[in-house]
């Protein structure tokens, strides 16, 4: 919720308020931005209602016997309001173990509302007897369905909630790529922070784009929500290998982004036409990289080699127009632009005029996400085998 003194132009926002109305005013606001865990206790609360006091030029009430009415008082109203919340310790923990591995709670990176109250958490998990890897600090909106309860005073993170922050702190296009993993079938070290130089091929995802729309509502109205919707728009579910995320993000982001601002395709798309499958069970590929369904276009991953005839055929089953591509096509940003043109050609699209402008724009959309180059990341039964993670 945020509370408003409008004539002294102050509001008050509890920024993981599960009912919270984000904070709506304009820049001539001074805004004090707290957590439930800050008013919670009772120090941290009067130290919030001083600098509060000090904003609308009030002054303390200093009668005896006042701060210890004060405090039972906020001990009543914080045990109702807050009992169908989330219990709310001295010291509880947010840890970034964002996605749906845990690990071992030995080892935390912790999430704080502020450097202090960072640094408060800090000296309590070492006192746990715990390693903190990492402190990661966010004053931004906290809408509900942010945390899932680990343990009585230990909160992690949510795929949404991890989204919403990672889009406001990343540039454009790596945000995308979070996005379409997030929302995909596989786990890298962007998303899973002891993944390693591998990653995991999922039996589902972890999150899906309608989920994270949905999450975002309740940070409608600031600045972060707007953030989060523009990388949102970009982002497609069930993508099945990072191969399949770099190439969506070559050819289907804005030409201003350094892409060729295709129509934005589907991932791992196969179909059954009633006739048959496509592609076939014939050749080896289980489903297509990317794919326009209704231009009946497809593109392929081949990784080092050309496909074989049997898989081309496979590919091409039903009248689909496969462009297949491989690692050095990929790699080469003249190869793969005479890829994309061809594409483009099937698709009747238009793409960027090859400029001055727009070759930069290119060269920094593939420095900002760096071609991924881990073994085995074509859709064939014997690649995803090796990074299955059941």
């Amino acid at each position: 919720m945020a509370l408003y003194w409008p004539d002294q132009k102050v509001a008050l926002d509890i920024i993981d308020d599960p009912y919270r109305r984000p904070f709506e005013g304009d820049d001539s606001y001074t805004v004090i931005r707290v957590t439930s865990e800050e008013l919670c206790n009772f120090e941290s609360y009067k130290a919030v209602m001083e600098h509060l006091c000090t904003l609308l030029n009030k002054e303390m009430p200093t009668m005896p016997g006042w701060e210890e009415k004060s405090r039972e008082l906020h001990e009543l109203l914080f045990t109702e309001t807050l009992s169908d919340f989330e219990e709310c310790p001295v010291d509880p923990f947010d840890y970034e173990e964002d996605l749906d591995d845990l690990g071992s709670l030995a080892n935390v990176e912790i999430l704080a509302s502020s450097q202090d109250e960072a640094e408060r958490m800090r000296a309590a998990a070492r006192e746990n007897g715990q390693y903190v890897r990492g402190v990661s600090v966010w004053d931004g909106p906290v809408p509900r369905g942010s945390f899932e309860m680990v343990s009585e005073n230990t909160r992690m993170s949510t795929p949404e909630y991890f989204f919403f922050r990672k889009a406001n702190q990343l540039p454009l296009a790596k945000a995308i790529a979070l996005g379409i993993e997030l929302c995909g079938k596989y786990r890298t070290q962007l998303t899973q922070y002891d993944r390693g130089s591998g990653y995991d091929f999922l039996r589902s995802p972890r999150t899906t784009r309608e989920t994270i729309r949905r999450y975002l509502r309740d940070a409608r109205g600031t600045k972060e929500y707007k953030r989060a919707r523009k990388v949102l728009r970009h982002v497609r579910d069930d993508c099945s290998s990072p191969m399949g995320c770099y190439l969506y993000l070559l050819l289907c982001l804005p030409g201003s982004c350094g892409s060729y601002g295709i129509e934005r395709a589907a991932f791992s798309s196969v179909f059954n036409t009633g006739s048959g499958f496509m592609p076939t069970s014939h050749g080896s590929y289980l489903a297509y990289d990317l794919c326009w369904p209704d231009k009946s276009v497809a593109l392929q991953y081949t990784a080092a080699q050309p496909p074989s005839k049997r898989d081309y055929k496979a590919l091409e089953a039903h009248r689909m127009d496969v462009v297949c591509v491989t690692d050095a096509d990929i790699q080469d940003p003249q190869r793969f632009d005479s890829v994309a043109r061809k594409l483009a050609t099937l698709l009747g699209a238009s793409i960027p005029e090859p400029t001055e402008t727009w070759a930069s724009a290119r060269d920094k959309l593939r420095n900002t996400v760096p071609m991924p180059t881990y073994d085995h990341m074509r859709l064939v039964m014997d690649d995803l085998a090796q990074h299955k993670d059941w």
